[in-house]
C-alpha cells in the first residue's frame, strides 16, 4: 500500500472523527453521550497527528486504517 495514500486516509478518517465527535459533544442529551464525542474527538486528533509518521511503521499504518475504516464506515 502507498505511503502517502495511507496518510491520506490517516487525515481523513480523522478529520471526520473530530468533526462527528464535535457534533455528537453539541447535541448531546447526557453524559454519556457527551463521553462518546469526546471520545471520538481525541481519536481523530490521534490520528492526524499520527499522519506525519506513516512512513516510519507502515504495517502498523495498515492496521490502524483498516480499522478507522471499519469503523467509519
Amino acid at each position: 500500500m502507498d505511503v502517502d495514500n495511507l496518510q491520506r486516509r490517516f487525515l481523513h478518517a480523522g478529520r471526520m472523527l473530530v468533526t462527528d465527535g464535535c457534533v455528537v459533544i453539541i447535541h448531546a442529551a447526557n453524559a454519556k453521550d457527551a463521553l462518546v464525542g469526546l471520545f471520538m474527538s481525541l481519536t481523530g486528533v490521534s490520528l492526524i497527528m499520527l499522519s506525519p509518521v506513516v512512513n516510519q511503521f507502515p504495517r502498523a499504518a495498515q492496521v490502524v486504517a483498516a480499522v478507522a475504516d471499519a469503523v467509519l464506515l
